[in-house]
């Protein structure tokens, strides 16, 4: 499975690289959205994850934009942020959906298998 995850929080990529990596899976990585959105224009992926919260342009505009360049690819928010509003923010966007930060290296697994 091949997973495009953009976060600017340089521990949190690492810890989803880890972890993903560990379970056979092939990450790409993004700390913003343009760059994020650039990388989806250019390569295919499984899936990918993304953060709500980053300086500039948010999680919200990544998945809009991930959507409109690939439709048909599923997107797992994760949020330190979790509230009812997040969620429907975040399923009006396109995300698929979502998964609360800190997480375990488990929970993280499961929710990335779960929409594959």
């Amino acid at each position: 499975m091949r997973i495009l995850v953009v976060d600017d929080d340089a521990i949190v990529v690492q810890s989803c690289c880890r972890i993903l990596e560990a379970e056979g899976m092939a990450i790409q990585t993004a700390d913003n959205v343009e760059t994020g959105a650039a990388i989806l224009a250019a390569e295919s992926f499984d899936l990918m994850l993304t953060d709500i919260k980053m300086p500039g342009r948010d999680g919200f505009e990544m998945i809009r934009r991930a959507k409109k360049i690939r439709p048909g690819m599923p997107i797992l928010m994760m949020t330190g942020y979790l509230t009812a509003d997040t969620i429907e923010a975040g399923r009006h966007a396109g995300a698929d959906n979502c998964i609360a930060k800190p997480f375990t290296p488990e929970e993280l697994v499961q929710a990335v298998l779960k929409m594959g």
